[in-house]
């Protein structure tokens, strides 16, 4: 009988870690997937400086190449 409750005991605590694993492993993912999110969003902001930046550069030269032909 008391290997029997030994057993009992070591199958409760192997499902109690078992749980507590998925759980951890649950909120690992959940921040992994903010980070990403956040990281996209990063993306998304620099590109659209940089194509900003950009048109800002070409009327830049539009104007440098206007002047040296007016002078």
């Amino acid at each position: 009988m008391s290997s029997e409750m030994i057993s009992l005991y070591e199958g409760v605590l192997l499902l109690a870690g078992l749980i507590g694993v998925y759980i951890r492993m649950n909120n690992e993912v959940a921040k992994l997937k903010n980070r990403v999110y956040t990281l996209e969003q990063s993306k998304s902001e620099v590109t659209k400086l940089l194509k900003e930046l950009s048109a800002d550069i070409q009327e830049i030269k539009l104007l440098l190449a206007r002047k040296q032909i007016d002078s």
